[in-house]
């Protein structure tokens, strides 16, 4: 019998909310699939695109407190997006474009992670920005990674072949 998957919730742009959405997504997953260390890389790409998203997001604004979550999935098949408010033009969205412009250059994820893990042996990061996250949950997914910029606000999604 196929199964589909829909979550979608906004999520306060607040640290101790990554761990508490990471955890009931898990648990989720695990009433569902049987498949558990499926669920569990499922819940490292939400974790590491809200943890992304808080720290990136341009939360200035007095209305701009909330991210949003989707996740849908169907046999086979789930994608993960997270979208935020963002300062267009900032250094933030043009090193996550440089950073999956770098990865489309590979053949697999785990090519690219191998070679951001050797570009880490031979120097340390600039300005202590390693840009390893979203490598990591390219290689630790299996995902491929896309970002849209709209207006203000980014919407980052992985999909992830099960």
């Amino acid at each position: 019998m196929p199964r589909r998957l829909l979550i979608d919730l906004p999520v306060r742009n607040e640290w101790s909310n990554i761990e508490l959405v990471r955890t009931a997504i898990l648990n989720c997953f695990a009433a569902v699939f049987n498949d558990l260390d499926s669920c569990r890389t499922v819940a490292t790409v939400i974790s590491e695109l809200l943890e992304n998203a808080i720290k990136y997001g341009n939360w200035e604004r007095q209305s701009a407190h909330l991210l949003h979550l989707a996740i849908t999935g169907e046999d086979g098949q789930v994608t993960v997006s997270v979208e935020h408010p963002v300062e267009p033009t900032s250094q933030d969205v043009l090193r996550l474009r440089d950073t999956l412009a770098w990865l489309a250059t590979f053949a697999r994820p785990e090519d690219a992670y191998r070679a951001r893990l050797n570009q880490f042996a031979e120097a340390p990061p600039e300005l202590g920005i390693s840009r390893l996250g979203l490598v990591r949950i390219a290689y630790e997914g299996n995902c491929v990674l896309q970002a849209n910029l709209e207006g203000e606000t980014l919407r980052v999604s992985a999909q992830m072949a099960q």
